[in-house]
């Protein structure tokens, strides 16, 4: 295989990801997925073999697909990715948010599924509006306005 197999039109930082994935199993593909991409791919291959037991012929497939777009959309970047403990919280906390706000559900009652005191849900819906405050454009104008004013 040559490179411009895995090129459109002579372009090299425009992977053609279907060529990619379809010759996988070439040496020359398999060396350029060292290291780090093998680790994520393999890892990615461990936990869809749990999740799709009645699709274990198509896990490689899969686990490489999702690898090659994390590395298209995030590649260059430099990116944190947190521990576990880190992020499982992370993950509970916009859960509580998103059954709070979507659902409707009482922080009492989410103190009580989360085995969580009531102020720490409380300070968890806080934090997350706060955060979904942030991350949504300022439709107003009231950007840049001292607190009080809006």
């Amino acid at each position: 295989m040559n490179n411009g197999e895995l090129f459109d039109s002579g372009e090299i930082d425009k992977l053609d990801a279907s060529k990619v994935l379809a010759h996988m199993n070439d040496p020359v593909v398999l060396k350029r997925w060292e290291g780090t991409l093998i680790e994520m791919s393999s890892l990615a291959e461990i936990k869809l073999r749990e999740l799709l037991p009645n699709h274990l012929d198509q896990v490689p497939q899969i686990a490489r697909a999702v690898v090659f777009a994390i590395c298209e959309t995030m590649g260059g970047s430099v990116v944190y990715i947190p521990r576990g403990e880190a992020l499982r919280k992370a993950m509970r906390n916009a859960e509580i948010f998103r059954e709070w706000r979507e659902q409707s559900t009482r922080p009492d009652e989410l103190a009580r599924k989360f085995d969580l005191a009531s102020q720490t849900v409380y300070d968890i819906i806080a934090r997350q509006r706060e955060l979904h405050r942030r991350a949504e454009p300022d439709l107003f104008g009231f950007e840049g306005l001292p607190p009080r004013l809006h």
